[in-house]
């Protein structure tokens, strides 16, 4: 019977863990077809980071010459995802690939991390027997007994390398050229993808102090989003930017808010006291501006992660905590709240609070009206 291996993803980008599963699957499988299909929106994960188009483009640049010459020959592209403009489940895809390959046999290959989540996708039952199924194992992934029980082993080592670890080091300005085909990066770096050449700018424009703190708190918003179900890149950038407002001197933000005509709550009062309150309203201000930030969650939560507001979005609570507990703040308390946010985020939240109040009071300092409103409601 004739042998079709399926290789599908969202190839987000596509990456030499990609390339090792594909080519370890088909020296396994020796197929008679390959077919990669690209989805539009992978339906168990966030939307794409990059477009169709340029997934696309990565795809025959980096993946498919990984193949040698002859399995490339036996190798086609199926847009019908991509086409589709939809999240498409892959049952969906099975399914039309048996009408049009009725007597073929097909295979379908993912990676451990994948495997470890085939029962959260859409019919799984149907999924088993429209279809053979193959795993690999990637270092630190390994599927548990209970995944193993319908899939397949491929024995060839995998890099230890996911999409997701290399979106957050790009965006991060960590770098992820080893983990790339050099076409890839390059493509990558061309065009800005991922938020590749961000951290770079950012770095020209505030001082090294406040670029590392940046980052700290970048980091750890990743990490609570991925805890606590957020959008990882939404928190990420949003950490990264909350303090690029911190370009224009201190003494200058009240005056930049009040040209811009910033909704600084109770910006007259500010601008006698301390002007340096303005900077989240001038943060988001010039995150839209000079960094070309669109997204009303992501401006809202750069915007409140000093003062808070009075109505807080999960994201915007999350960015507050982020900021006050990331790794280089030194205060006593800061390694317990950090903790505490992975395992009790509004806990955490409230600690932050709290603890803004306290440093505020022991310092005899003018605490914004905003802030004791947001303790207070934080008590009902």
């Amino acid at each position: 019977m004739r042998k079709i291996l399926v290789f599908g993803g969202s190839f987000d980008p596509p990456h030499l863990g990609h390339c090792a599963l594909l080519l370890s699957a088909a020296k396994t499988l020796r197929p008679d077809g390959i077919l990669i299909i690209p989805a539009y929106r992978a339906p168990l994960k966030n939307p794409a980071g990059a477009s169709a188009a340029h997934r696309l483009k990565m795809i025959h640049s980096g993946l498919l010459p990984s193949l040698p010459a002859s399995w490339r020959r036996i190798t086609r592209l199926d847009l019908s995802e991509i086409n589709g403009k939809r999240r498409v489940y892959t049952v969906e895809t099975l399914r039309r690939l048996k009408r049009l390959h009725p007597k073929a046999e097909l295979h379908f290959a993912v990676g451990s991390d994948s495997a470890a989540d085939f029962h959260r996708w859409r019919d799984p039952e149907s999924l088993k027997t429209l279809s053979r199924w193959w795993a690999a194992n990637r270092p630190g992934h390994f599927l548990a007994a209970r995944d193993l029980t319908f899939f397949k082993r491929l024995r060839h080592a995998m890099p230890d390398i996911s999409s997701t670890e290399i979106r957050s080091r790009l965006a991060l300005g960590d770098g992820a050229r080893k983990y790339l085909a050099p076409a890839v990066h390059a493509f990558i770096k061309r065009h800005g993808l991922y938020g590749e050449n961000l951290p770079d700018r950012l770095k020209t424009q505030i001082k090294s102090r406040r670029f590392k703190h940046s980052l700290a708190v970048a980091r750890l918003a990743e990490q609570l989003a991925r805890r606590w179900g957020l959008d990882p890149a939404k928190a990420r950038l949003a950490g990264l930017l909350h303090d690029c407002g911190r370009s224009i001197p201190a003494p200058d933000m009240a005056g930049y808010a009040q040209r811009r005509r910033l909704a600084v709550p109770f910006l007259a009062a500010v601008s006698r006291r301390q002007p340096l309150l303005c900077h989240a309203y001038v943060s988001a201000d010039i995150a839209r501006r000079r960094f070309g930030v669109s997204d009303p969650a992501i401006l809202s939560a750069i915007s409140k992660h000093t003062l808070g507001g009075r109505s807080m979005s999960a994201l915007d609570r999350l960015i507050y905590t982020a900021d006050a507990a990331s790794t280089d703040r030194n205060y006593p308390e800061a390694k317990k709240i950090r903790a505490l946010a992975f395992q009790d985020i509004d806990a955490a939240f409230r600690a932050c609070v709290r603890q803004k109040l306290c440093h505020a009071l022991s310092h005899d300092a003018w605490i914004h009206p905003l802030t004791l409103q947001l303790w207070n409601s934080l008590q009902k």
